[in-house]
């Protein structure tokens, strides 16, 4: 009898005769199953498997209809043989290889689920791209180039000696100072005691995931939502349990709903700059929140990561300022105000928490990079980070306001969008009928890069949906592009309407 490694995930939406076949074509694709091998009987492969007869003849059926597999009456079911006698004998006189790997059949049933919504829609398309409006960049002509030279090279030279040795993994000491005073500031009642330094905001939500959530556990979180915050709670096996976004932010009244009929282990939500709309919570949803989550006992994680770049009004308040129990965790990042490639970020937490987090960060990567951290402090005890904050809200300001003039401009009518007050990202949704897929697809040919709506969505939905990130594009750029998009989806709407008619 074959020994195969499959194991089925009855957890999953994909059925499990495609699960299987899946496998088997890998175990053919790397020889594992040689070609004109026999397979076996479909009797005795669900037997071995714990399947179903059906859900075996289905995968082989399958493959058969592909011309991977043969049958013959009486015989069997075989691995098809070489299209060609020439490739056959190719392979009999080429030198021996090594057999591929197949591991498909390997992964944890937690690892198996992990994909980003939107399927073969790549959030990195191979580019390079003219128009690149995905999110996650910044201004790179308008990086503090100075300031971050001299505070690297003041790092090295005052603290060499220090941060070669073993740093403590809640992070550099000076930095926390400097974080939990600019905190104070905002109004975050914190001390440094209660910061803790993580490479990015990312990896804040996946050790906040880890620490909290057992498989099985409901996660609620906005929908549309951080598609990173969806990645991390599927890797624990979340279930996760989608709620609406309006004008004012996260819809509190469904959540209610959602907390009084199921025991929620927490909540998400990026409240000053919701991802992708830009929405701001409102005061009143805020006092709501707070007060459902004291009500149920669910912690809050507030990912503020983008709260900085605000360009009407005063900088929104955290959540975690009206948090009087420790209910809030809160995490926040350098990577949109400086560059992403610094990977830092912080969380603030009560301590019992704050430790377990750290924990489980050792068992990763241990700490974030000495140098940078040192950097960081000196550079935001100098106010080069508020000097540099200055300028790109000036700069992003008058690039948002290039997106929603090209947007009136370009696209055609019943194409609608947010106007946001922050964030870097305007949130589009096409007419009812376009061919999204075609828009995509045509965009990227044309050198139009963007983040397709399914990818901030769990569900599947979302397909009208797409985010254009305009941080790193000029305004110039900024039109160019978006006269492309507009061009593109005129041009399916008319194919649309042709093929209607």
């Amino acid at each position: 009898m074959l020994d195969l490694a499959f194991r089925p995930d009855r957890d999953r939406g994909e059925p499990l005769y495609r699960q299987l076949g899946i496998y088997l074509r890998g175990l053919i694709a790397s020889e594992r199953l040689p070609r004109g091998g026999k397979l076996p009987a479909t009797r005795e492969l669900a037997t071995a498997l714990g399947l179903s007869r059906n859900t075996v003849s289905q995968a082989y059926e399958e493959l058969l209809a592909e011309g991977i597999l043969t049958a013959h009456v009486g015989q069997g079911t075989f691995v098809a043989p070489q299209a060609r006698a020439a490739q056959q004998v190719a392979q009999v006189e080429a030198p021996a290889r090594t057999r591929g790997f197949v591991w498909s059949g390997l992964f944890a049933h937690r690892a198996r689920a992990l994909a980003l919504p939107g399927g073969a829609r790549s959030l990195y398309p191979a580019g390079p791209h003219r128009f690149d409006f995905r999110g996650g960049q910044v201004a790179a002509d308008c990086l503090p180039a100075d300031d971050l030279k001299h505070a690297f090279a003041e790092a090295l030279r005052r603290h060499l000696k220090d941060i070669a040795r073993l740093l403590d993994p809640y992070g550099w000491m000076p930095l926390r100072k400097e974080v939990a005073r600019y905190l104070v500031g905002r109004g975050v009642e914190c001390t440094a005691a209660e910061v803790a330094f993580v490479n990015g905001a990312q990896q804040a939500i996946d050790l906040v995931a880890r620490v909290l959530v057992d498989p099985g556990d409901t996660v609620v979180m906005e929908q549309p939502g951080y598609f990173g915050a969806s990645l991390a709670f599927t890797a624990c096996q979340a279930n996760l349990v989608g709620v609406g976004v309006d004008g004012e932010g996260l819809r509190t009244d469904e959540l209610a709903r959602i907390l009084r009929s199921r025991r929620a282990k927490l909540v998400y939500t990026t409240p000053a700059a919701q991802s992708p709309t830009g929405v701001v919570l409102s005061d009143d949803r805020r006092r709501a929140l707070l007060a459902l989550a004291d009500e149920h006992q669910v912690p809050i994680l507030e990912d503020d990561y983008d709260s900085e770049l605000r360009y009407e009004g005063a900088v929104v308040a955290p959540l975690k300022c009206a948090d009087r129990g420790g209910q809030v965790v809160y995490a926040a990042t350098f990577s949109k105000v400086l560059f992403p490639g610094l990977r830092v970020g912080y969380v603030v937490a009560a301590p019992p928490l704050l430790e377990k987090l750290v924990l489980a960060r050792w068992n990763a990567d241990v700490t974030t990079s000495a140098p940078v951290q040192a950097a960081l402090a000196i550079l935001l005890a100098r106010g080069g980070l508020e000097r540099h904050l200055r300028r790109v809200r000036r700069l992003y300001a008058a690039r948002l306001a290039a997106t929603l003039e090209a947007l009136r401009r370009h696209m055609p009518a019943g194409t609608t969008w947010t106007k946001p007050r922050g964030g870097h990202i305007v949130w589009v949704t096409l007419p009812h009928g376009t061919d999204d897929d075609g828009v995509y697809r045509d965009a990227l040919r044309a050198g139009v890069a963007y983040a397709p709506g399914e990818l901030f969505h769990m569900d599947g939905r979302g397909r009208q949906h797409l985010a254009l990130a305009f941080a790193n594009l000029t305004p110039a750029a900024i039109a160019e592009g978006i006269a492309i998009l507009g061009g593109l989806v005129r041009r399916h709407q008319a194919r649309a309407e042709r093929r209607s008619s």
